[in-house]
């Protein structure tokens, strides 16, 4: 019996030895974030580390070696559409990213498991794709990695991966396009119960205008989104827009004008259209 409560007690001390940890923050923080790029949305998940006054390209991360892209385990996204990378089909789906850094350009790959810790357990013959990218020098140096879009359009963005004095830049198409023009055909031109929103009106409105499609047909819809809803005076500001853009001085500088007037004497004091419209018209007036 004392034999027995000595194994007990001797096993309670292994067990609280071995499960006693110290809790502490990581050094590579996991992140886990979230974007729209076109119509698709997005979400990455890596571990995010920093320099720590360490040379990382071509010394902590070798040139011309499998990266896991981040730390701990292997960097993932998750797309809900399907998209180009680089021009190269990405079904949507989740994916483990890899990259292969060099001096003058990475290997970017796409990964079919996104389960992996690290590299290890990485086979080859599980990549989606591979592609190459130039690395672009950074004249600051980005202490802590970053994974993150800029330059978005309605058809994509670039995403780049940043660290220290370099980054890469993959751009992303997704054909938000196709999707958007048949929504505002379904909604607007073929709708055939007459109700359709203000708002409506005004999106497809902003749409064509940014493509540089059906000019007319915009501004008669932010005429009618105006109409139906008159006390959104931001309507004006981009059918005034519109119209100088399409040379319709008169148009543009009444429209311009309502909307400085109603900015004006908005409750919210609103500062940022009271500067494009007094912009607006001035630019009216150059003319």
């Amino acid at each position: 019996m004392k034999l027995k409560n000595t194994l007990l007690l001797f096993l309670f001390l292994i067990s609280s030895f071995c499960y006693s940890q110290i809790t502490k923050p990581s050094l590579s923080p996991k992140i886990k974030t979230t974007q729209q790029v076109g119509l698709a949305n997005f979400t990455f998940e890596y571990g995010q580390p920093s320099a720590q006054n360490r040379k990382i390209f071509g010394s902590l991360i070798p040139y011309k070696k499998l990266w896991r892209t981040g730390a701990n385990a292997a960097t993932k996204f998750t797309v809900d559409r399907d998209i180009k990378l680089s021009g190269n089909p990405i079904p949507s789906g989740t994916y483990g990213l890899y990259t292969i850094p060099g001096k003058k350009e990475w290997t970017i790959i796409i990964h079919k498991n996104s389960k992996l810790w690290g590299a290890g357990g990485y086979n080859k013959e599980n990549d989606l794709l591979r592609f190459k990218v130039p690395s672009i020098p950074l004249k600051d140096t980005l202490e802590t990695l970053t994974i993150h879009f800029e330059n978005f359009n309605t058809n994509g963005a670039d995403l780049v991966i940043a660290w220290e004095n370099t980054k890469v830049k993959i751009p992303v198409f997704v054909d938000s396009d196709k999707a958007i023009f048949e929504e505002i055909e379904t909604k607007i031109i073929k709708n055939t119960t007459g109700k359709i929103h203000p708002q409506t009106y005004f999106d497809a409105a902003q749409f064509y205008y940014h493509k540089n499609v059906k000019l007319d047909q915009a501004l008669s819809w932010f005429s009618k989104a105006a109409e139906l809803r008159p006390n959104a005076y931001w309507y004006e500001y981009y059918k005034g827009e519109l119209a100088l853009y399409m040379k319709k001085y008169d148009i543009a500088k009444e429209s311009g004008t309502k909307c400085l007037n109603a900015s004006k004497n908005s409750k919210s004091s609103d500062y940022g259209y009271i500067a494009k419209c007094s912009l607006l018209l001035q630019a009216i007036e150059d003319k």
